[in-house]
């Protein structure tokens, strides 16, 4: 039995794939293959407008995965579902809820058959929900519209479902509103997910770059060019910028609201890309005084590192990242990711 949170939507103990076998340890990638992405170039070239999701095809081509189960990404319950011509067919969208009660949502489109039975239906992570399709049936195409594959969204926000004009005609507006989905689950599978989740019995602080809750406490960053974003990291999008071997120009800081004193565990988020510096410094305030953290951040891909424990103070302390490195490279220089930042309460 999932826990139950107001709205009577489970809190997610993490995040799976879509398809292929099911396992903590399975690679779905040897199964199945990614097509398009989020926002891909390639597709607006074809159609001229932005992709929000990924669409996923089995390794055989063509119709060969058609059939193929659909399952649920995580714990949530059904929020709508149907057949939605001329073009999707049948869509499931799921809404879910992180232990901090973020909540999101995640669509499955262009499913031959659903096997979900009602609106505010409960499912659990893995369960099938549906099996690949090809799209629409009509008369003109009645086998379907397309070749097999699921068109998968994870949402940032409350959207109709089988949103797509005018939103797709504006790149901005896609990246706001949803998330690339294979990163952001990657950073959140089962077994990272429990590393890192709100247990009961502990407090967590988490300072994202890119968005935080002012409640949770404030990033700072040096107000100079050369601040790139992209949409990797925590929570879908991240910071980066390029090493320096001696002169700092890029810096940042997180700063946590922390409700008490007492020692934490400072964990640090290193998404997939634009985190090549072997020689990252995290710089660490905290009660007693300061501590350097140096991280590889290139040995990591979307993983939560811990760089220690220290004692805070509320209203006190922060992690700070400087661009310098000390690395010295020749040709194009490594780069520096900024993502989130999470305080853990050491509990005795």
């Amino acid at each position: 039995m999932s826990l139950q949170t107001g709205g009577s939507v489970p809190l997610s103990d993490g995040f799976d794939f879509p398809v292929g076998p099911r396992g903590q340890d399975i690679d779905v990638f040897k199964t199945h293959k990614i097509d398009t992405t989020l926002v891909d170039p390639g597709y607006f070239k074809l159609f001229g407008v932005w992709h929000t999701g990924e669409d996923w095809n089995g390794r055989g081509g063509g119709d060969t995965d058609l059939g193929d189960p659909i399952y649920a990404i995580s714990n949530g319950r059904v929020a709508e579902f149907g057949d939605y011509p001329p073009s999707w067919g049948n869509i499931v969208l799921l809404e879910h809820m992180l232990p901090d009660h973020t909540r999101l949502w995640s669509q499955y489109a262009h499913l031959d058959q659903i096997m979900v039975a009602q609106p505010g239906q409960v499912v659990q992570r893995g369960q099938q929900i549906g099996t690949m399709g090809k799209g629409a049936k009509t008369a003109s195409y009645p086998q379907g519209r397309w070749i097999a594959h699921l068109h998968f969204e994870i949402r940032r926000t409350s959207l109709p479902i089988g949103n797509w004009t005018p939103m797709v005609r504006d790149r901005a507006q896609v990246m706001a509103n949803y998330f690339s989905p294979t990163p952001f689950i990657k950073a959140r599978r089962p077994r990272i997910f429990a590393k890192t989740a709100n247990a009961a019995s502990r407090i967590q602080i988490v300072v994202d770059s890119q968005r935080t809750d002012p409640q949770a406490g404030q990033f700072r960053k040096a107000r100079v060019d050369h601040w790139y974003s992209a949409p990797y990291g925590f929570q879908g999008t991240m910071l980066w910028t390029y090493a320096s071997a001696e002169t700092e120009a890029n810096w940042a800081e997180w700063r946590p609201s922390l409700p008490k004193a007492g020692y934490w565990q400072v964990w640090v988020f290193v998404p997939e890309r634009n985190a090549t510096t072997t020689h990252a410094r995290y710089r660490i305030a905290h009660a007693y005084g300061e501590a350097e953290a140096i991280l590889d951040q290139n040995k990591y891909l979307n993983e939560w590192v811990r760089l220690g424990t220290y004692p805070f103070e509320p209203g006190s302390g922060y992690v700070r990242l400087s661009d310098v490195t000390g690395e010295q490279t020749q040709g194009t220089p490594p780069r520096v990711a900024y993502d989130a930042v999470c305080w853990t309460e050491v509990v005795e």
